[in-house]
Order: C-alpha cells, then structure tokens, then sequence
C-alpha cells in the first residue's frame, strides 16, 4: 500500500547520466520522492551514438519510455562481422536481436530520460561533496538526509572512492577508443570489422547519420592505423570531422564485494565500469536502476540480485576484446576460421542469455515492496573474472 505524503521515502541520486536519472524515474515509479543531484549546468551529455539491445530496451519499457526511445532510434541491427579484410565472419544477428535493437544519440537518451522526471526532482549545477552511509549529503554546503543515496557518479565515483576504499581502483586496459558522427547516410556495411589488436564499427543514426567507433591496443596512436582496411573505414575516416572525433581509454571498474553499504547504493560504471565491447555500459545501469526500485530500501538483496550478472557481463566484454583485437595474426586467423566454423547455437548461446533479461515485477508503489529479482542465470563463467 501506498504510504501517506508524510511517510513518503525519500531518495538522492547522485548523478545524472543514465543510470542516475534511470534510477531517479524507477524509484519515482515504486513511490520515492527523488532528487538528482548533478554537478554540470545541464542534463546532457556530449558523446555519440549508443546501441541498445533488447535487455536494455526491456529495462526502458519497465521505466515508461522504450516507446519513446524507440521513435528517436533507429531500429536496425549491424549487419554482420567481417574481418579486415572484407571476409565475412558472422550474419546471425536476427535472433538474438529479435527483442529488439535501437540506435541514437546518446544526449537524446539523457533527454527523453530527464523529461520522464518533473523539473523539480532535478537539480543541475549541485556539486556533492560529502556523503555518509546513514544517508546524509553535503551539497554545496548544504546537509540534506535522504532514505536513500544513489552513486551513479560515473567510472571515477568519489561516492565509491570514499566509502568502498578498498574497491576504488579503475583499471586502465590500455586501449584507445574513438567515437564519432557523420552527417551523411551510413555507407552500403553496417556492422562491425575486426582485426588484428584493433577493430572498427560502423551503424545507422537518426536523420540519415552515421555512427562510427574504433579501438585499438598500444601502439596504434591515431586512426591513420585503419587507412588500410576494407572499405567503408577509409570513406567514413575521410568523412569525418577531426574536431567532432571523441578519444578516449576502455576503463574498467572491478565489481565490488558488495554494491551497498548502509543506505548508499551503486549503480552503472559507479559499480562496475566495463569495456563496451558488448555494448553493455548503459544496459548494465538500466538493469540496476529497475532492480533496485524493486528491492529498496532493502539494498542487501538487490546487490545479491546484481552482482552475479554484471560480473559476468564485465568479464564477457573482457573476452570479447581479446577475440575482436587479438595481439597476433595467427590468434586472428584461429578467431576468423572458429567464428565461420562454429554452429549457430553455440554462438549465440551467450548472447541469448544476456539478451534474455526479465525485469523484477513491475515498479510501482503496491508491487514494490513485493518484488523479486530475475532469476535469470549466466552460463558457466569463472568465478573471478
């Protein structure tokens, strides 16, 4: 039953990327009154495009905005995975991406999130800089107490830092990441080209862009590294704007022995930074943000909920990265011969799993304090990624 405005709970998000205002709406929806406390001027994000696969489109849906974050989307999927030398590796996207399957920008996902929020639940231009576990926040010298604090402060979390100290280390891969849009259609390929210590994506946007992404390992220190691979890299390299490219490293943030301590929680890269090469960054936080409004204020279960599927999610993009950009032509030409070799349900087997996600029940106020998480387990993982 729902509590009277007086007992209302409350909760402080501190954050304002998607896992935060994906927090912020789920746990408005189970019944919290919320804040978001953000330390830019502004709810947006400069960066480029963003897939969504169908376990982060089932996490939207739980929210109340997949609809809306499908019409600003582009609905399809890569096409399929060629070596760098134009051979084709792998087609079989259908399936596992029959759930669905968007692509957009990611400043228009912080938009069609923060206007699922009331303008007065939001609070741009608030720096925190004090948070203890009983639930108070210093936010710019002002002490407020909430029922519960959120972390969703991003891969370098000063809210993990202070209170998990012995979890706070960001591990740097060593890998540079590169991300960009054209304005111009995407080329004939959509899909993803994989070679030796590095690899190239190329997808659809909205209003007839283009989104591209690139990594490669040491040694390869700008993108003149791909001016040699199969087209379209060389066409949409010359296409694009050097001053839009955003540069970057794969960080990763171990998942800590727990993901609460007493009324703070985290969700997203706060938790569990991964490499994206599962495109999983965003997908991870959406999960948490429904599972957590459906266990608070009970945040033991929900980090018993989470922490089993997002270690193995991180330590599965950790695998992909040794597959997609392997350090040897010989380990690529064994990637290349296994990948046309190996039978379909087999290669799709751990994408089916990840893609296969169930939202606890529905979050709202009379269901929240009856949820329970999904039961969906990984296949065989290690037990320390």
């Amino acid at each position: 039953m729902s509590r009277s405005m007086s007992q209302v709970r409350s909760a402080g998000i501190v954050g304002g990327g998607i896992g935060g205002l994906a927090s912020a709406i789920a746990l408005r929806k189970a019944g919290w009154q919320v804040t978001v406390y953000e330390r830019a001027p502004e709810f947006t994000e400069v960066g480029a495009g963003i897939s969504l696969f169908p376990n982060a489109i089932t996490a939207l849906d739980a929210l109340g905005v997949g609809a809306a974050v499908r019409a600003a989307g582009v609905g399809e999927g890569p096409g399929e995975v060629r070596n760098a030398a134009g051979q084709v590796l792998f087609t079989r996207w259908a399936k596992p991406l029959a759930g669905g399957f968007v692509v957009l920008h990611r400043a228009d996902l912080i938009s069609l999130l923060a206007q699922a929020l009331p303008g007065d639940c939001l609070r741009p231009g608030s720096s925190v800089d004090e948070v203890a576990p009983d639930g108070t926040l210093r936010v710019g010298g002002e002490t407020v107490r909430h029922d519960l604090i959120v972390g969703a402060d991003g891969v370098h979390s000063a809210i993990r830092q202070r209170l998990w100290p012995g979890d706070t280390a960001v591990r740097r891969t060593g890998i540079t990441a590169w991300r960009g849009v054209l304005d111009t259609p995407v080329p004939e390929f959509a899909g993803g080209i994989v070679g030796v210590h590095a690899e190239f994506g190329v997808l659809p946007m909205p209003g007839g862009r283009t989104y591209f992404f690139a990594a490669a390992h040491p040694g390869f220190d700008g993108l003149d590294h791909f001016a040699e691979w199969v087209s379209p890299v060389p066409e949409v390299l010359a296409a694009a704007d050097p001053a839009r490219i955003l540069r970057d490293e794969f960080l990763e943030v171990p998942v800590p022995r727990t993901l609460a301590v007493g009324k703070v929680a985290l969700v997203g890269d706060s938790a569990h930074a991964m490499r994206p090469e599962l495109g999983q960054g965003a997908a991870m936080a959406l999960e948490d943000a429904v599972t957590l409004a459906a266990h608070a204020p009970d945040l033991r279960a929900y980090s018993k909920a989470r922490r089993r599927r997002v270690r193995a999610v991180s330590w599965m993009s950790r695998q992909m990265t040794h597959n997609n950009m392997p350090n040897s032509r010989w380990r690529a030409t064994l990637r290349d011969v296994g990948t046309r070799a190996v039978p379909e349900g087999v290669a799709l087997a751990p994408m089916s799993w990840l893609f296969r996600w169930h939202a606890p029940v529905s979050v709202d106020v009379a269901a929240s304090t009856q949820a329970t998480a999904s039961t969906t387990e990984p296949p065989d993982t290690p037990r320390r990624p």
